[in-house]
């Protein structure tokens, strides 16, 4: 059962600290992360994914930021408010991004948070999962107001780095020299290597290379104990210093520090956050994990699944309402649980990047708008050209507040979620539309990976772009298409169904028999074999 751990005076302390970090850390306070490594995912790529969950609704969109070749005197903001610059190279590099669109950022005051990018040399990054480093630590090292946030970090590292240790170092050159307004988890990825960085404080950090035999889920809390246990590591020159000098280190095995004792440590772990680690753990390796949740369970950061973990696998993940146990809001009306698949999510995103082919084309972005729940995930190839018009579609700031859903594939979803979410609402409504997505992505997984083969074989490089943007412009369209169609469906329905009176009554006599309506689950009409439409290669 749940045990709700009540705070000491000194805990009130925390909570206040935390209280403050909250404040400063305003997106992705709930977000949750997956990564699998190339050696135990079904088809040899990497996949990471990300939740960017707030609470608030706030648009997105899909953007492709074209290569810019010796422009010098170009500078790129670190600060949320943009007032702290930095200057960037001469030459930056293409790639994709899913920020918010305007009228969200004019709504809220921040920046544009890019959450996820991939870049032309096959470089991916995700930031941030949110979390949380303990009271002495901050008191060490606090955040700085004006330092590097996520909303500007991945668009500033991905620019400019050709590999995933690069990016490591130039994140953590950008903390070193103006220091972090968040304490934040990021994932930085490439063909060869995938980099796990912990930023703990103003100026404080870990990174280490991930196993690719092992697996990671974690909600918004740090993890990382021993950098021993990983094969190469990037730290803060300060990280062991300063906590020794100020009294907080805590020991562990061979008298190593333990870097989440000593910069976070169970007093600070919540349900909040602890449940979904404890649930990635149990889905991806239930044989290892038989126990119930346990509040002082320490979950490693990386464990081996119990089979390869496929695409398809993770997409659930990342709709996991902790379905089949005691904690399921949809299952037990529960209203203290923090899922992974919330329907509070901006967007989600699953990363692949496939080790085998040109790097120019070895990143698919797998993009949620709106929450994944009951949406679906359509690609985006870091090869692309451009994006679909209504993936692109960037509402304009004097919109805010128009839940336009005819226009913008986000509102779509997220209206289709509001109406499917619950325990009312989702075995009539929601599993319909799951299964069809459901089905609609086995068929799209299937086929983007028969495109990418037959790209690979394109020689010319212009072609193989616009061959591989094409299909996924069609794969999004077709999403919205049907979206459009399911919300229009689900309105309906429930619309038919909308009566408070839930007792069969003699149609003749109209006398009540006792006897309680049972509601049906909706039909849905849509074909999902549009989605195995794979287009023949251009000669």
């Amino acid at each position: 059962m749940l045990e709700l751990k009540y705070l000491s005076k000194k805990g009130v302390v925390l909570g206040f600290c935390l209280l403050l970090i909250c404040s400063m850390q305003a997106s992705s306070a709930e977000c949750t992360a997956v990564y699998v490594g190339s050696e135990v995912s079904s088809d040899g790529s990497v996949i990471f994914a990300r939740s960017n969950d707030f609470q608030e609704v706030f648009g997105n969109h899909i953007t492709v930021t074209p290569r810019v070749e010796n422009e010098s005197g170009r500078f790129m903001p670190v600060s949320m408010d943009g007032k702290v610059k930095t200057e960037i190279p001469q030459t930056t590099y293409q790639y994709t991004a899913t920020p918010f669109m305007n009228s969200s950022m004019e709504y809220s005051g921040l920046g544009h948070d890019a959450a996820v990018c991939t870049n032309e040399y096959g470089v991916s990054m995700s930031m941030s999962v949110t979390a949380f480093p303990n009271e002495d630590a901050l008191k060490s090292d606090p955040l700085i107001k004006e330092g590097l946030t996520e909303f500007t970090a991945n668009d500033l590292v991905v620019c400019q780095s050709k590999t995933a240790r690069e990016g490591v170092e130039v994140l953590c050159g950008l903390i070193d020299k103006y220091g972090s307004s968040e304490s934040n988890i990021a994932i930085i990825a490439d063909q060869k290597e995938v980099w796990y960085v912990e930023m703990y404080t103003g100026h404080q950090y870990a990174a280490v290379k991930l196993p690719a035999d092992k697996v990671s889920v974690f909600g918004n809390e740090f993890t990382l104990e021993y950098l021993s246990d990983y094969d190469d590591n990037i730290t803060s020159k300060d990280l062991t210093s300063l906590a020794e000098k100020k009294g907080f280190a805590v020991h562990g095995k061979n008298g190593e520090i333990n870097l989440f004792d000593t910069y976070s440590g169970k007093p600070v772990t919540s349900e909040y956050s602890h449940t979904r680690t404890w649930v990635g753990h149990k889905l991806l390796a239930p044989s290892n994990f038989t126990k119930g949740y346990n509040h002082d369970e320490m979950y490693p950061l990386c464990f081996t699944p119990d089979k390869n973990i496929s695409l398809q696998d993770v997409s659930q993940i990342m709709r996991n309402r902790y379905n089949g146990t005691v904690f399921s809001p949809d299952e037990t009306g529960r209203i203290d649980m923090r899922v992974i698949g919330t329907d509070t999510a901006l967007s989600t995103h699953i990363i692949q990047v496939f080790p085998n082919l040109p790097a120019e084309m070895s990143c698919v972005s797998w993009v949620s708008s709106g929450p994944a729940v009951y949406g679906v995930f359509v690609p985006i190839s870091n090869d692309c050209v451009n994006v679909s018009e209504a993936y692109g579609a960037n509402q304009p700031a004097n919109e805010t507040g128009v839940l336009d859903t005819d226009t913008y594939p986000y509102y779509t979803f997220k209206d289709l979620n509001t109406r499917c979410v619950g325990p009312n609402n989702y075995k009539i409504y929601g599993k319909p539309v799951q299964d069809y997505w459901y089905k609609a992505e086995s068929n799209m997984f299937a086929g983007m990976s028969k495109v990418l083969a037959q790209a690979a074989k394109i020689n010319d490089s212009n072609t193989r772009a616009n061959y591989i943007t094409s299909y996924c412009n069609d794969m999004q369209n077709q999403a919205f298409k049907d979206a459009k169609q399911l919300l229009n469906d689900v309105g309906w329905t429930q619309s038919v169904n909308s009566n408070t009176f839930k007792i069969h009554r003699n149609p003749e006599t109209h006398q009540m028999t006792g006897e309680k309506v049972i509601t049906s689950p909706m039909a849905v009409n849509l074909n999902e074999s549009a989605y195995s439409y794979v287009p023949a290669a251009p000669n």
